[in-house]
């Protein structure tokens, strides 16, 4: 960027309140920079959208967007995908006020959102990560892998490639490979596991005449140590290879469940989690289903469905991954 064409940032929110914060303080950490500010994501949408043809070199041109995830009218995440069909060059980052893992992994993985914040992050940390980015954009290196996103859940998070090979690692996740034996990375930056669970080979490559699981869950266990994995499988990159997400978590971390925590999870309609969070607190299936205001047979009929997309075949097995998995993605 040249003297002709500031840095332009767009932040999009309706919290007035929030946005009076930033125009106070942007000037003082970029006094080189230009900002708009929007409180309506619609007028942001279209203000934006219209410099699709215009030069990058261009006076005004707003190079990145700060938007809140959750708006009326429009959220962060419709916002990202409007703009994506006209400006694919813009550098979109994503606030919210609570860790959604399905959310954070829709706007990184589909969307190209380049970082995912929760609110409140100090503005300057934004700004710093923007900064970063046109800097790499000027001197065209390879960018990083956009998943910092993963460092906002409680959950020990491993990003690998089809030969699980480690792209990203969050804090949680090393935690867990300091303490445990049953999980280590090796000198070639290879996730193993000892033992290796049962079925995960089959999970990773399936035979080519079956459709391939989008979710499973295993468990480790050797002499008194125990491990919980959730192996979700990512959508496939634009050359074709395959990618993992590894959810590694201490048995002895349990908590109850919330439903939005395993609709976010394992994709469960809101029924289907409501009857989860009571079979989880250790309820038989009948009392279950009563409380959740279904009848016994809609109950049996919700559970083999909850058990597919979980990724296990008894009550037992369900009851175990469901406590070990979700320590809390919120708390």
């Amino acid at each position: 960027m040249n003297a002709k064409s500031p840095v332009r940032i767009a932040f999009v929110d309706d919290d007035e309140n929030l946005l009076s914060s930033y125009r106070r303080n942007f000037a003082r950490l970029m006094p080189e920079w230009e900002a708009v500010y929007f409180t309506d994501p619609l007028a942001a949408r279209d203000a934006i959208a219209q410099q699709a043809d215009q030069g990058a070199d261009e006076t005004g041109h707003i190079v990145a967007a700060i938007v809140d995830i959750h708006m009326p009218g429009m959220t962060g995440l419709e916002l990202a995908e409007e703009l994506r069909k006209t400006r694919d060059d813009l550098i979109i980052v994503m606030l919210t006020g609570y860790a959604d893992l399905k959310s954070a992994l829709t706007a990184v993985n589909e969307l190209g959102v380049y970082r995912f914040y929760p609110k409140p992050t100090n503005l300057q940390i934004i700004l710093e990560g923007i900064s970063d980015e046109i800097n790499r954009r000027g001197t065209q290196t390879q960018a990083p892998l956009p998943t910092a996103f993963l460092d906002l859940f409680q959950l020990g998070v491993v990003a690998v490639d089809g030969t699980l090979g480690v792209s990203h690692m969050n804090a949680q996740a090393a935690e867990v490979l300091r303490n445990a034996s049953l999980v280590r990375i090796d000198a070639n930056n290879t996730l193993v596991f000892s033992p290796q669970p049962d079925g995960l080979d089959s999970f990773l490559n399936p035979p080519a005449n079956l459709a391939p699981r989008r979710q499973q869950s295993f468990a480790l266990e050797q002499g008194d140590e125990k491990l919980s994995l959730f192996v979700r499988r990512m959508p496939k990159s634009s050359n074709g290879e395959s990618s993992f997400m590894f959810i590694l978590v201490d048995p002895s971390q349990q908590s109850a469940p919330a439903i939005d925590d395993l609709m976010d999870l394992f994709g469960l309609t809101r029924s289907e989690a409501k009857l989860t969070q009571k079979l989880a607190e250790g309820l038989p299936l009948d009392q279950a289903a009563e409380l959740v205001g279904i009848s016994h047979s809609s109950a049996r009929t919700y559970l083999k469905t909850i058990f597919s997309k979980i990724g296990v075949n008894r009550q037992p097995q369900l009851m175990k991954t469901i406590l070990s998995t979700i320590p809390s993605l919120r708390s």
